[in-house]
């Protein structure tokens, strides 16, 4: 058994502890998933007070809704999915959608062991740049990226949850990455010349 699949093994017997009225369990599942869900939900929405309301209907949801997991899909998919729907109803009531202003990741990178002073630096500044690049795309394409490489979801997943076909996720990854790749040689170039 792979770790992945013992982790969502893990969270399946979660949310059917939750789905008897564990409070246990749903606190567990909610410090698990409550920064992920808040961060995901910022690609969609600017207002980081809305973001975490939102974060509140999507647990009460998972604690309503846990008797109706059926398994069919990663427990990471089906919170995932709650929170997107929850944010594009908040989007289409406030007309709050986020773009540029969204923070992608506020946690740094940890050093490695054999990490000299400058090349921690160098990683950090990377990271810098590479957030900023990220905010700057649409968020169609930061929420593909935010689903593939921040919450390691596999393309399937991913068609799941944003109901596309997996080809199509292939493409915007593909896009999405050429358009990161673009903003961070424009940002780049742009640092060496000052």
């Amino acid at each position: 058994m792979d770790a992945t699949h013992g982790h969502n093994a893990l969270e399946g017997t979660l949310v059917a502890r939750v789905a008897t009225g564990d409070t246990q369990a749903f606190d567990t599942l909610y410090r698990l998933y409550e920064k992920r869900v808040y961060h995901y939900i910022r690609t969609f929405v600017r207002d980081a007070s809305l973001a975490e309301e939102i974060v509140g209907e999507v647990m009460f949801a998972l604690w309503r809704g846990a008797c109706t997991f059926t398994h069919q899909s990663r427990v990471s998919t089906w919170i995932f999915g709650i929170a997107r729907h929850k944010a594009l109803d908040a989007v289409r009531r406030n007309g709050k959608i986020g773009q540029s202003t969204a923070p992608l990741e506020d946690v740094p990178d940890l050093p490695s062991q054999q990490e000299t002073p400058i090349e921690g630096i160098q990683r950090e500044q990377l990271g810098i740049v590479t957030r900023q690049a990220l905010s700057k795309l649409s968020a169609e394409h930061q929420e593909i990226l935010r689903l593939v490489f921040y919450e390691e979801l596999p393309y399937e997943e991913i068609a799941l949850l944003l109901t596309i076909p997996e080809n199509t996720v292939k493409t915007r990854v593909f896009y999405a990455k050429q358009q990161l790749k673009r903003q961070m040689d424009r940002m780049l170039s742009r640092e060496s010349v000052v």
